[in-house]
């Protein structure tokens, strides 16, 4: 009964260290996945930044494009008051 007892207790204790050590691989790979997701976060960041820094280019690119587009008519018009001024005649 003793031996029996004993032999109970031995396999209790290994079970026990086993389970310290899965529990400590578990909390090892925890730290990892966090180590993990904050440098996720930390590029989530910076594509964001990066994204809003594209909407912008985007945007004064439109802004160019819309101010070639006066331009272009201004010049347009420019063109169409000269050949009118060329055509009127003498007096």
């Amino acid at each position: 009964m003793v031996n029996r007892n004993l032999q109970q207790i031995a396999a209790d204790l290994q079970e026990n260290q086993q389970l310290q050590l899965a529990q400590h691989e578990v909390q090892e790979a925890h730290f990892h996945l966090q180590e993990e997701n904050q440098e996720l976060l930390e590029a989530e960041q910076l594509l964001q930044l990066e994204i809003h820094h594209v909407l912008q280019a985007q945007e004064q690119v439109k802004k160019e494009h819309q101010d070639i587009q006066q331009a272009q008519q201004k010049l347009q018009e420019a063109k169409t008051a000269a050949n009118a001024l060329q055509n009127k005649p003498l007096q």
